[in-house]
């Protein structure tokens, strides 16, 4: 074999191992714009379900408070004073107030249920349940809320009207139980002194 044709042969096995090298560049592009893209969309996903939570959570508690404005809104004819100074909304009983304020946390509870504002909006329907008496409707409104918002604020007064509420309806010996046992605990559910003035209730 002349120079010539190992020549030859050096250059065709060099065009060969350039050809297949090209070739696995363009697959792996391929396969690179294909994960870039995938990776691109999930993220586009991702953000967008954060941008709808967020958003839904932030209408959810706008809608809450104009149904809170309302539940503590004033009853009566307005003083011209009042009138001169108050911003949010008058009723001129009692009755249409809290029809109004129902009306408001139910279309919050409908509408963006699953949201911390529907679960607070809850605990506003025991509060009105519980006033006219509807123990049936008010207990489990305030299971719930004490169930999904351990945490929260208000989980303390929810507790405690619950407890109070169970021993106005004749848990007062189980009540009791649970409350010595609280009590017993390095971190209660309650204040120390609301536990005893509700063990004291329940006695």
């Amino acid at each position: 074999m002349d120079r010539q044709q190992r020549h030859n042969l050096k250059h065709d096995k060099f065009v060969d191992e350039i050809g297949v090298l090209s070739s696995k560049a363009r697959d792996n592009q391929r396969m690179l714009l294909i994960l870039g893209g995938s990776l691109l969309a999930l993220a586009l996903i991702v953000y967008g379900f954060f941008f709808y939570r967020n958003n839904r959570e932030r209408k959810a508690q706008e809608a809450l408070a104009t149904a809170i404005e309302t539940f503590d809104a004033p009853v009566g004819e307005a003083t011209p004073e009042q009138k001169a100074t108050q911003v949010g909304p008058r009723f001129k009983t009692e009755a249409e107030k809290t029809a109004a304020a129902d009306k408001l946390f139910k279309e919050v509870q409908s509408k963006f249920s699953g949201t911390d504002a529907s679960d607070v909006a809850d605990l506003y329907m025991a509060r009105m349940a519980a006033a006219r008496g509807d123990v049936k409707t008010a207990r489990p409104l305030l299971e719930n809320f004490v169930k999904a918002q351990k945490d929260h604020m208000l989980a303390g007064a929810a507790r405690f009207s619950l407890y109070q509420m169970r021993i106005d309806s004749g848990e007062a010996a189980r009540v009791a139980v649970e409350l010595n046992a609280g009590l017993a605990k390095p971190g209660p559910a309650l204040p120390g002194d609301s536990l005893l003035g509700l063990v004291a209730s329940a006695y």
